[in-house]
């Protein structure tokens, strides 16, 4: 058992305890400082995730009151990513570190093939080198500093420095080196606080600590997911008419917002080529594991701080959460939430979201997102279907008022019909067609001129206006004699009014006196064969076009070709493709399969690597070939990779012999 293990500071890193209980006891050698704290000769010194910690917490005093959850949550990088792991993930770590099993844990991290590597040298803050030996007497590692992404101290806004102790050196691998003999004197950097890149990696660095030191949530991948995906479609602009995600407009809009120079230094670029580039990833597959500053870049670019997004119980929705109100003014549940289910669609032409709410009343109604008031709540944009309750009492006020009256008085009016259903007079009159409601109404002297113009009126109707329609079937019938070569429209050009009153009230009368059908205008006729044969050779050309470009291989689909294609002949092949049977044909044959594609990926990655002499490993081929992992696993992809490595690697022998 230890006699002594050094107190340990504020959000001191566990390198940095060992490596001040290794200066201060001053054993005849490194590895026996090391073989003495761990009860074993296989361990090293390791600055981030370290291991066999329950070997280390049995040899000290029991008075310590060291355990290894507190030296993992306290003095190790674990929290920074916990909160971005599968639970279950996060438990075999913490299990990893405690035991002797340390070897594992940056692959269960995803660190080994996440491109976002670890500092080379361990850091530290010139100003907070100073805080410490007035506050403790000694300087010493601070894990924030160590955490990949942190390029500035969050407590003094300056830039971090570099040590000389590096943080993966195996000719030294048992050494722990203290911070109070291996810093020296170095001049503060500060930041610009109005430089946007600056403003950024503090940004960063604040909600990392956060992270290290508060953060105690670990969500799920799932939960995760869930959150993103509602945050991004408050956004109407990200959102498709069916609700998914516009992946290459968040791609646009999140490069509009970080410069290319801070995802660069914080290892997370972005390739417009890839199409499963890591932002898409994290919108759309929620099993994947991301390294944390990816996270942390969506999450500051969706609004929120880390510590916001993860105390945020549940995504600010559109329309709020449910119940919703009926709004049917005739329904028992007016003005009532009595509807739970709310249905979110993209609308096209104002570019808003739009949720559609149906009540069991048959009442269904849509409102335009945002909801930003408890009025809003009660107000819709339009009214979808009216339903059965509404359509009944329409029948009963058109028919007989006196049902809904208390008192005996003469029949309501239209606006006072339309004032108890909640809808204007037209809205009235234009239900009570398609119920095909009695006109005029019992009871009542309505004319013709108080019904809606949309209406298709009954024969009855205008016969009071008989005269007026007379006198507009001449007119017509003079019109037609005096220009016999006009076509319908033209005609209808010259006497609006005419052609108006007559299509209200004598529509029959009027479709038996119409010109024949003009085809065209006199415009010829279209040679669909001519066409299908120039659109044919322009598939062929621009399908070879694509497979020849030297850049990242591009899927060539119907639509990839389509696109290429120049105008006219582009809409040709996108609107009337069925009238163009030979260039169809062409089309589904030069267009690739998902396995031909993959293979051709496979295959421009290879002679990638070929060109830098290099031998991959497989997952390093895949991975920059950007396969999924269903894909990877088809047959003839399997043999594509295997082949391709086996060449490799030949490649590699010879010009090494």
């Amino acid at each position: 058992m230890l006699g002594y293990f050094p107190e340990a500071y504020p959000d001191e890193l566990f390198y940095s305890i060992c490596a001040r209980f290794q200066d201060r006891v001053r054993y005849p050698s490194q590895k026996a400082t090391v073989e003495d704290l761990f009860q074993t000769k296989n361990a090293i010194a390791i600055f981030d995730f370290p291991s066999r910690l329950k070997r280390l917490v049995d040899t000290l005093p029991p008075q310590s009151g060291y355990t290894v959850d507190y030296f993992i949550n306290n003095h190790t990088l674990l929290p920074f990513y916990s909160p971005f792991l599968p639970p279950e993930r996060d438990q075999l770590i913490r299990d990893d570190m405690s035991g002797d099993n340390g070897a594992k844990i940056h692959a269960r991290l995803g660190i080994v093939a996440g491109y976002v590597e670890m500092p080379s040298h361990l850091r530290f803050c010139p100003l907070c080198v100073e805080d410490d030996k007035k506050r403790f007497g000694e300087s010493y590692w601070h894990r924030l500093h160590q955490v990949p992404g942190v390029e500035v101290c969050p407590t003094h806004s300056v830039f971090l420095e570099n040590s000389d102790v590096l943080t993966h050196n195996r000719r030294l691998a048992y050494e722990f080196l203290a911070a109070e003999q291996a810093i020296q004197k170095a001049v503060p950097r500060p930041i610009e606080p109005l430089d946007p890149v600056h403003k950024i990696l503090l940004n960063i660095a604040k909600d990392i600590e956060w992270l290290l030191n508060d953060c105690r949530f670990v969500p799920g991948l799932e939960d995760l997911y869930q959150k993103y995906l509602s945050l991004v479609k408050n956004n109407p602009e990200l959102v498709t008419h069916a609700g998914r995600i516009r992946v290459q407009e968040l791609l646009r809009l999140f490069q509009n917002h970080y410069p290319a120079e801070v995802l660069e230094l914080l290892q997370c670029p972005l390739d417009e080529q890839i199409r499963d580039h890591w932002l898409a990833q994290l919108v759309r597959f929620p099993r994947r594991v991301h390294h944390p500053l990816r996270h942390l870049l969506l999450i500051q670019f969706l609004g929120y701080s880390a510590q916001e997004f993860f105390e945020l119980q549940e995504a600010k929705k559109p329309f709020g959460n449910a119940p919703w109100p009926c709004l049917n003014p005739v329904c028992q549940y007016f003005q009532q939430p009595k509807i739970h289910e709310c249905q979110i669609t993209y609308n096209q032409e104002n570019h808003k979201l739009t949720g559609t709410f149906s009540c069991i009343c048959g009442f269904v109604y849509c409102r335009n997102a945002p909801e930003q008031s408890l009025e809003d709540r009660i107000q819709y944009s339009r009214i979808k279907v009216y339903g059965s309750v509404w359509e009944e009492s329409l029948r009963l006020l058109w028919h007989d008022p006196s049902l809904t009256l208390k008192e005996i008085r003469p029949s309501l009016t239209l606006k006072e019909i339309g004032q108890r259903l909640g809808v204007s007079v037209k809205t009235v009159l234009r239900q009570a067609d398609k119920l095909k409601l009695t006109f005029p109404r019992p009871n009542t002297t309505a004319r013709a001129k108080n019904l809606c113009p949309s209406l298709k009126l009954r024969a009855t109707t205008y016969e009071v206006a008989t005269d007026v329609i007379e006198s507009c079937r001449q007119k017509w019938l003079d019109l037609m004699a005096v220009n016999p070569d006009l076509g319908r429209t033209q005609l209808r050009s010259k006497a609006p009014a005419v052609y108006g009153q007559l299509y209200k009230y004598d529509r029959d009368w009027l479709n038996e006196h119409l010109p024949p059908l003009q085809k065209k205008n006199g415009t010829p006729d279209v040679d669909w064969e001519i066409r299908d044969i120039q659109a044919m050779a322009a598939v062929k050309v621009a399908a070879e076009n694509l497979k020849e470009d030297s850049g990242r291989p591009v899927w060539i689909s119907r639509t990839a070709i389509a696109n290429s294609l120049e105008h006219p002949i582009s809409a040709w092949v996108k609107r009337h493709l069925q009238r163009l049977p030979l260039t169809a044909k062409v089309l589904g044959e030069v267009a690739e399969s998902r396995e031909e594609f993959a293979v051709r990926r496979v295959k421009w990655t290879a002679d990638r690597f070929r060109q830098e002499h290099l031998c991959p490993q497989e997952w390093e081929l895949v991975r920059r070939a950007g396969l999924r992992p269903e894909v990877r696993q088809l047959p003839v992809v399997k043999e594509a990779i295997a082949t391709a490595l086996k060449n490799l690697n030949l490649l590699v022998s010879n010009i090494e012999t």
